[in-house]
């Protein structure tokens, strides 16, 4: 069995880049959109959560077209990610803005994808295929749509038009169905990857 201490990627100043340093400030901006949201200030937790949101966009621009990527931002960025959409939907479910069965879709998912994302950068990264993991299109569609519904609960929190509800309502049940199956589609990868292994080892 191995040390604890291989476990854990090895950082160096490498990892001290720009788009890290956008991904710090989303993880900064998380509490503070909650906290702002929490306490009705509506149109200030808007700008906060599409300034976070913003920040996910070139942390990747930078990662990819800077060659700034890093064992670091592979773990941090995941983290980030579900951590704004985790508050965002607290929130919503203490304000009685979703529904429980909404938020169990999003949270069991993602939960199950942060850990995944951890252990590929941490304890797997030598072990098992990353590829079955990374974001499918489909999954990238599930994310989209679940910052495109906060946004939607936002506005209906701070307006409130009878209107904007059924939009609320649409868009809450397209972003579940694409966490569902982006889920079932990223459980038929890793039963493929796994099955692959097993055959060559």
């Amino acid at each position: 069995m191995k040390p604890l201490r291989e476990w854990g990627p090895r950082y160096t100043r490498r990892d001290l880049t720009l788009a890290n340093a956008f991904t710090a400030a989303r993880l900064v901006l998380v509490p503070v959109f909650g906290a702002l949201w929490y306490r009705g200030e509506n149109e200030r937790a808007l700008w906060i959560f599409l300034v976070a949101a913003a920040t996910d966009v070139v942390d990747g621009f930078l990662a990819r077209w800077l060659n700034q990527a890093s064992k670091l931002g592979a773990l941090l960025d995941p983290i980030a990610d579900k951590l704004l959409i985790f508050a965002a939907i607290l929130v919503a479910l203490l304000r009685g803005a979703i529904p429980g069965w909404f938020a169990v879709i999003i949270i069991v998912r993602d939960s199950i994808m942060a850990v995944a994302a951890v252990l590929f950068a941490t304890i797997w990264r030598d072990r098992h295929d990353r590829v079955a993991w990374r974001p499918s299109r489909i999954g990238k569609y599930a994310m989209f749509m679940q910052s495109l519904t906060i946004v939607l609960l936002i506005v209906d929190s701070a307006v409130g038009p009878a209107e904007m509800r059924s939009y609320v309502e649409v868009a809450m049940i397209l972003t579940a169905v694409l966490t569902i199956v982006s889920w079932c589609q990223y459980a038929a990868r890793v039963g493929h990857a796994l099955a692959n292994r097993q055959e060559h080892a």
